[in-house]
């Protein structure tokens, strides 16, 4: 009986291993090719999401020289500005006042000018403001320039260009009176009776265009990359002596693409092989990014070993497997049980994910039904010949507000995902209004009323993100809590309370709910793992418990809760050391 048992086990491990190896072998030719699609459509839809934040910034710069152009144009048209100095300095201080104004209220722009042309009056006339230590100053340029728009000096591309194709776009432009290098655009600007008034323009440093680009990075050796319509280096998200040189075979690959903008695979000046991607922006330039296929397959070169090592354990696994098949019925099967108990509590980790998208969703609703409603009256404006300068800047004004209120919605849901990396300075009210804001919608539905008392000036210095999430833990126990005693309104109230001593800070933060008591047989069990109130509402236990592990471990704090006369109290309280 033995030998025929025997030639039983081996003729099955032999059948088992010609069929494995090949498909491990297949499996292994189609990770690679998978990965590298994977690679490719990652590095694509990155790029193209980069390209519209950046297309973003620079449409900003467009929107402001649009809406400048259109003031100078009606300021100037209708008035004797040609023969009249006298006029022509009231139109251009009125302008000066204005493009003061509007650059204060701008992010990202640095400076704002009207370069009148050099047939009018003195020849060097211009408005100039630009932000200078911090402030907006006025920056006389004829006390600067030793001439004066001088055709056929690069340095005056920007007017002359501007005049003969309408508008320019250009970076790496050097302004000594700010020792800065900008990117700048302009547009000709003419009077209603086709007089050429000059040009208006705005600029950005180039810093700051470097610093977005920073923000853009896929993994920490990828690279953004910014080119003129040219293909001429304008920025990047990293520091290179010669960006020219560094990029040159980049530049060079994606020129050969043109006009097609899919992924490209190529060896770069340092050796190695990279893979790239790029996109159009709207003002005509190209962003795009680079990195070394080595990270980029990172994934596919660990499956690459998984695999191997899959196949030389396939071997004893078969072994193994089989006289425990025969010996033994029982065991896989309970494993089997233990591993579905598992992956059953994973997945209802990941459910509490579908209530935060559903607020996000609510959240954004009504900003784009505000928006909407904009959009139509100021249509009808429009028809009427009712729409103002001064109305369409207050529709303007709105329509951003509406849209800002959407990004930072959904800024703070990525936020709240986002694994924290380094250790920072963050204020304690800041966190709470975040965590607000995620469920601000369901709390208004519930009609669940905030009192938001925290002050503004304790900050901490710590994992933001995480204590972010131990808030909306707390929260969103508190808003259930106040929904199911059915007492409306509700309240949840949220103060803090701070305590110096000579080598530290002691900061508390007290979420107050108005709804039931927690009862004493459940008082002892709340912070345990997997213990709920709500099984039957789909709790998992789990919240109470990551918030302890995350303020006791990583904040070095304790959290505790006290049955008060109208709810409960929840207390967070966290030491800080004084350097």
């Amino acid at each position: 009986m033995k030998k025929p048992f025997t030639r039983v086990i081996i003729l099955i491990i032999l059948s088992a291993l010609l069929i494995a190896l090949p498909v491990e072998i297949i499996g292994l030719f189609r990770n690679q090719q998978a990965f590298e699609i994977e690679a490719e459509d990652k590095t694509e839809y990155a790029i193209r999401s980069a390209g519209t934040d950046l297309d973003m910034v620079f449409n900003s710069m467009s929107n402001l020289i649009n809406m400048l152009h259109s003031t100078v144009q009606v300021t100037f048209s209708g008035k004797d500005y040609i023969h009249n100095y006298d006029t022509f300095l009231q139109l251009k201080n009125q302008t000066g006042n204005i493009i003061k104004h509007s650059l204060k209220k701008t992010e990202h722009i640095s400076g704002i000018y009207v370069t009148f042309s050099p047939d009018l009056h003195s020849g060097m006339e211009e408005v100039w403001y630009a932000y200078k230590d911090g402030t907006v100053n006025y920056i006389d340029a004829r006390s600067l320039a030793p001439s004066w728009l001088i055709k056929g000096n690069p340095r005056v591309d920007y007017y002359y260009d501007a005049i003969k194709n309408g508008e320019y776009w250009g970076a790496l432009d050097y302004e000594s009176s700010l020792n800065e290098y900008m990117a700048t655009h302009t547009k000709s600007v003419y009077d209603y009776d086709g007089n050429l008034i000059g040009i208006v323009g705005s600029d950005m440093l180039m810093t700051e265009i470097d610093d977005i680009l920073k923000f853009m990075k896929i993994y920490s050796d990828s690279q953004i990359v910014l080119f003129d319509g040219n293909m001429n280096y304008c920025a990047s998200s990293e520091d290179i002596e010669d960006p020219m040189k560094h990029y040159s075979s980049l530049s060079s690959q994606i020129q050969k693409s043109f006009p097609e903008d899919s992924p490209i695979w190529y060896k770069a000046s340092d050796g190695k092989k990279h893979i790239a991607a790029y996109t159009t922006l709207n003002n005509g330039w190209i962003l795009a990014t680079t990195q070394t296929s080595a990270t980029v397959m990172t994934s596919a070169n660990e499956t690459r070993r998984t695999l191997m090592i899959t196949m030389l354990m396939t071997i004893l696994i078969i072994i193994i497997m089989t006289i425990i098949l025969i010996k033994r019925y029982y065991d896989p099967v309970i494993e089997s049980a233990q591993q579905n108990e598992i992956l059953l509590i994973n997945q209802s980790r990941q459910a509490k994910l579908g209530e935060m998208i559903g607020n996000i969703a609510h959240q954004c609703k009504q900003p784009l039904n505000n928006i909407n409603i904009d959009i139509s009256n100021m249509k009808d404006d429009y028809y009427s010949d009712e729409l103002t300068s001064d109305r369409f800047n207050e529709y303007q004004a709105k329509i951003r507000e509406n849209v800002s209120i959407m990004s930072g919605t959904i800024t703070d849901f990525a936020d709240f995902l986002k694994p924290d990396r380094r250790k920072e300075q963050f204020f304690l009210k800041d966190s709470v209004d975040k965590a607000l804001s995620i469920m601000n919608e369901n709390l208004v539905i519930n009609q669940v009323n905030i009192i938001n008392d925290v002050a503004d000036d304790i900050s901490i210095t710590n994992y933001r993100n995480e204590f972010i999430q131990c808030i909306f833990n707390i929260l969103e126990n508190a808003r259930d809590s106040v929904i199911s005693s059915k007492i409306t309104p509700g309240i949840i109230k949220i103060s803090s309370e701070i305590k110096n001593t000579a080598e530290t800070t002691h900061i508390s933060l007290n979420i107050f709910n108005s709804g039931k008591n927690i009862p004493k047989e459940d008082s002892e069990k709340i912070f345990l793992p997997y213990y709920s109130t709500k099984e039957k509402e789909g709790g998992t236990g789990i919240g109470l418990y990551m918030v302890k592990q995350i303020i006791e471990n990583h904040f070095n704090g304790r959290i505790s809760f006290v049955n008060n006369k109208n709810g409960v109290t929840f207390t967070i309280s966290i030491k800080e050391r004084k350097e």
